[in-house]
């Protein structure tokens, strides 16, 4: 709802790339999660920062032992952001939390698709059945040509398959 404040939670995303022989780490953040909150922008911070203290990400949470707990550092940026820090024994990931109110909301609106162009066989031979008036051509049944089992023939068949 236009006006309402959102807490919005990016996840650091990382994933192996090979080019020209050389392996690379990329980095990005996605947008994993928007959650409407009640209230004004205190009451969103708020709730930023209890997001903050509780949130482990899957990549860390399905290798947490029960009663577990990963080390978290929590920053403020400049800019009002949370970013968190979360440490295991091997791994390590970092999310941001911010607050931001929605000033914009537009629907998808599917306009109309453009026509296929065709490739070089319906080039040649035209489309089947497209144009208005043209008879649709059907796969007439093919005929089935009983076999002679190997015992009629009064010869033993050895199956190779």
């Amino acid at each position: 709802m236009v006006g309402s404040w959102y807490v919005v939670l990016e996840e650091e995303t990382e994933r192996y790339a090979s080019i020209d022989g050389h392996g690379y780490d990329l980095y990005r953040w996605d947008l994993t999660r928007t959650v409407e909150v009640e209230g004004d922008r205190a009451a969103a911070e708020t709730a930023a920062l209890a997001l903050a203290d509780s949130y482990v990400p899957e990549r860390i949470a399905r290798f947490l032992n029960p009663g577990g707990r990963p080390e978290r550092n929590v920053y403020r940026l400049p800019d009002g952001t949370l970013l968190v820090r979360m440490k295991r024994s091997y791994d390590e990931i970092r999310f941001r939390i911010g607050v931001g109110e929605l000033i914009s909301a537009q629907e998808e609106i599917e306009g109309e698709r453009r026509p296929e162009r065709p490739n070089g066989l319906k080039r040649l031979f035209g489309q089947r059945g497209a144009r208005a008036g043209s008879p649709i051509r059907r796969r007439t049944e093919s005929v089935m040509i009983p076999r002679t089992e190997p015992s009629a023939l009064g010869h033993r068949v050895r199956n190779r398959w």
